[in-house]
C-alpha cells in the first residue's frame, strides 16, 4: 500500500512528492457540535472555548489581560446536577502542549471527565459514557 503524496508543479519531473498534512481538526470540532446540537441530552449544556487559533497579536494580549489562559479544552459540557466534563480535540498524530497535560492532569484528579483525542469514535465513545447523549447514537 503507498501513501498519498503532493507533488510540486515547480519542481522538477523526478520528485518523490511529499506527503500532505493532516487535516485540521476543524472537522473533528464541527462533528463534534453537530453531535451536541442534535443529541445532548437536556441535563446537559455545553460550549466550545475557541481559544486555539491564530489571533492578531493585539486581540491576543487583551484577551491574555482579561484572564485567558493556556491550556483549557476546547469544549466544556456542564451537567444540571454537577459533573463537568471536558473534550480536548487535536489534529491527527499532534501531541498536547505541556499546558494542556497539567490542565488534563488537574481536571481529571479533581473528578472530571475529561478526553484528549484526534479520533471522532472517541468522542462519541466518550459522550456515549458520560451519559450527554443516548447510548444508541453512532451505532
Amino acid at each position: 500500500m503507498t501513501s498519498a503524496v503532493q507533488l510540486d508543479l515547480l519542481k522538477g519531473k523526478r520528485q518523490r512528492g511529499v506527503k500532505p498534512p493532516p487535516a485540521p481538526e476543524f472537522n473533528l470540532h464541527c462533528m463534534t457540535a453537530d453531535v451536541l446540537r442534535r443529541w445532548c441530552t437536556n441535563e446537559w449544556s455545553w460550549t466550545h472555548f475557541p481559544a486555539g487559533e491564530w489571533r492578531h497579536p493585539a486581540t491576543a494580549g487583551r484577551l491574555k489581560r482579561m484572564g485567558v489562559q493556556k491550556g483549557w479544552p476546547d469544549f466544556q459540557l456542564f451537567h444540571i446536577n454537577g459533573p463537568v466534563c471536558f473534550l480536548e480535540l487535536k489534529r491527527r498524530g499532534e501531541k498536547p502542549t505541556d499546558e494542556q497535560k497539567a490542565l488534563a492532569f488537574r481536571l481529571m484528579h479533581a473528578r472530571h471527565g475529561y478526553l484528549i483525542t484526534d479520533r471522532f469514535e472517541d468522542v462519541l465513545e466518550a459522550l456515549r459514557a458520560w451519559r450527554v447523549v443516548r447510548a444508541t447514537i453512532g451505532v
